[in-house]
């Protein structure tokens, strides 16, 4: 009798033990999501109203999960990869129900026994929500069934085409995505006059309704399947250039978003664009940080301090009510002051550590973090910087010599880089350098140089032609001011990165002694990013004092500090890219330390949630969300030499074979 094949005994297949464990895991996870609170919290956000909330997406999602990843094969290098069957729906249906069996059990004990002494959160409302409105009995079998109903879906989708697949997460995704955002997509149909779409589209229960989240997730589902490849082949597209073309095409990019950004604030509301602004001062201490971490290896976790600076600072030389010192300057004028403090205090924390490495290093700047809140906390210096009061009115941001300013500044720069290209020419016709493609002749220097001139008369007699003058209260005016800050941000780290300083800070962050070994100076290469980082951290506090135009030494806790280094490292260290995601998603989305986000149920959970994303990120993508290559490449190394030395076994082999083949023939 011949022996049945493995598809005709799906039930040999199934790993039954390991559906056990994991279904204990998946049904503890989602008694822990309930007795925190997070279901009933989350159960008023309707993804689909009237029958599906977020709560529940929640719960259902680590059934899901779970099933789908049960019965998730390795696929072998060299080795065919398993065959799917009704065994991957049988396992994630009996992981299901494990994890069902476990939920029910926790809702006939708190649906018996009055627990709210130790679980403050389980209340009779959540046991409404976990029993379906059917009774203690009768909703722990409905979760049994509805538990095994939902690991099914989930091992089921192996069953299907990976396109197929994609376009059904997709869709799943996106009705949840647009279910969250309706505050940001509901505001800007409002603003533009698409009133009756906003209606269409959301209800008075901040969700999507039925019809509409069934064509939000039909559309997802078709755009994935029509441009799921074209979009792959873009992307390979844009790295098969060379490397001038993708620095243009990137360069072109930023601009047209920051273009777009400066006109958007306009159909915002007044709540999505604090949350933007919020965003934006959080990237640009995220992308100081990331000099210091990213680019140069040294752990800070006392990044606050210089945040503070620059907020002082500023408060200091700008507000009417400066304790001490009240020069009462405009917010440009007085931010050359607040970049050199910045510098100074750089200085102070990083020379005394300048030889400490690791943990040392990140104990010692969180102790400078700490000093510097005290230090402007403390009565002995209430006289300069208001103690515990701290200051008020601070300058709101008046810009009384804008457009002199940009044109001095303009001027100065056309001017340095006409002066180069004229220096340039004269050492060509000497014989002293080599002249290279695209080099410029004298005239154009002389050009630049006339040019430049011009732009620093035009600046310095007409400097108030136009003027800007920014607000707490003027949400719009705030998040333009720091999105131009964030920009230039963003250029100086990015020219940073590819300049010989920042080599030097990646060639010191993979080894410091070999470094070291090479010639490179690393003390000035750890006094420099300390100093970068401070300066661009101080900008960061200086925008913050006028957009709240109060601070007070509350304002800078060590857990700052804590939310930016999580912003670079879930980012991506190294990327001014990742930065920008990671403020976005954690801060735009989540909201910071004091700062609301767009979920604003997410308020008592984010400092969880942040640990949740860590150990996720550090577990399956350490390398972050939108890492540098040059920093994946390092934290895979092992990966990549081990597949350099799998390609040259291959080449070995398919020499030896093209002998043989020479040698029969001869």
């Amino acid at each position: 009798m011949p022996a049945a094949t493995p598809a005709a005994l799906p039930v040999e297949q199934v790993p039954w033990m390991k559906a056990v464990r994991w279904g204990l895991v998946a049904g503890a996870t989602a008694v822990f999501l309930s007795a925190i609170g997070l279901v009933e919290t989350f159960d008023a956000r309707k993804v689909a109203d009237p029958f599906l909330s977020l709560g529940y997406v929640f719960l259902i999602s680590v059934a899901a999960l779970a099933g789908y990843l049960i019965s998730k094969r390795q696929v072998l290098e060299g080795m065919a990869p398993p065959q799917p069957g009704r065994h991957n729906v049988m396992a994630g249906a009996f992981l299901g129900m494990v994890g069902g069996v476990v939920l029910a059990v926790f809702l006939l004990a708190v649906g018996s026994f009055d627990v709210r002494e130790i679980l403050i959160n389980v209340s009779p409302n959540l046991i409404d929500l976990l029993s379906l409105g059917m009774g203690t009995g009768g909703g722990a079998a409905a979760l049994v069934v509805l538990g095994a109903a939902v690991g099914a879906l989930g091992g089921a989708l192996h069953l299907i085409g990976p396109r197929t697949r994609s376009g059904i997460v997709t869709g799943i995704v996106w009705v949840v995505v647009v279910g969250l955002i309706e505050l940001v997509i509901g505001s800007i149909l409002r603003e533009v006059g698409l009133g009756a779409v906003d209606s269409f589209f959301f209800t008075d229960l901040r969700g999507l309704a039925w019809p509409a989240a069934l064509l939000v997730f039909l559309g997802a589902f078709a755009l994935d399947r029509a441009f799921n490849g074209r979009l792959k082949g873009a992307a390979g597209r844009f790295q098969a250039m060379s490397e001038p073309r993708r620095r243009q095409a990137g360069f072109i990019f930023a601009t047209a978003l920051l273009a777009a950004g400066m006109g958007l604030p306009a159909v915002f509301g007044p709540f999505i664009n604090e949350v933007l602004a919020s965003v934006g001062l959080f990237m640009l201490m995220g992308l100081g940080l990331n000099v210091v971490v990213g680019f140069a290896g040294l752990l800070d976790l006392g990044y606050v301090a210089f945040f503070a600076v620059g907020a002082y600072t500023t408060a200091v030389l700008t507000s009417p009510q400066s304790p001490g010192l009240s020069p009462e300057m405009a917010f440009f004028e007085a931010i050359p002051f607040v970049l050199l403090m910045a510098a100074i205090a750089g200085l102070i924390v990083g020379t005394p550590v300048i030889r400490m490495r690791g943990d040392y290093l990140a104990i010692v700047t969180l102790a400078f973090g700490e000093i510097a809140r005290l230090i402007f906390q403390a009565d002995w210096l209430k006289g300069a910087f208001g103690g515990a009061q701290g200051i008020l009115q601070i300058g709101q941001g008046q810009i009384r010599t804008l457009f002199g300013y940009v044109l001095v500044g303009v001027g100065c720069v056309t001017a340095l880089v006409g002066v180069l290209r004229w220096r340039d020419s004269i050492r060509m016709d000497r014989g002293e350098m080599r002249s290279l493609p695209g080099s410029s002749s004298k005239g154009v220097g002389i050009s630049l140089v006339a040019m430049g001139a011009a732009a620093i008369t035009a600046g310095m007699f007409f400097p108030d032609f136009a003027s800007w003058t920014v607000t707490g209260i003027d949400s719009q005016a705030v998040f333009r001011m720091v999105l131009v800050f964030v920009g230039l941000a963003s250029f100086v780290s990015w020219r940073l990165q590819e300049s010989r300083v920042g080599r030097a800070w990646m060639a010191m962050r993979e080894d410091e002694q070999v470094a070291s070994s090479m010639g490179i100076n690393v003390v000035t290469a750890k006094l420099l990013a300390f100093v970068i980082g401070a300066m661009l951290a101080s900008v960061g506090g200086a925008l913050f004092a006028v957009k709240l135009g109060t601070i007070f030494p509350s304002s800078f806790k060590i857990v700052q500090s804590i939310i930016i280094l999580v912003i670079v490292i879930v980012g991506g260290m190294g990327s001014v890219r990742g930065v920008a995601i990671g403020a976005l998603v954690l801060v735009g989305i989540l909201g910071g330390p004091t700062q609301p986000g767009l979920l604003r149920e997410f308020q008592e959970f984010k400092l969880l949630l942040y640990g949740v994303i860590l150990i996720f990120m550090m577990l399956q993508r350490p390398e972050g969300l939108l890492p540098s290559a040059r920093r994946s490449r390092e934290l895979h190394q092992e990966e990549f030499l081990q597949d350099a030395w799998i390609k040259t076994q291959e080449g070995v082999a398919a020499e030896a074979d093209a002998r043989s083949e020479d040698e029969e023939d001869d």
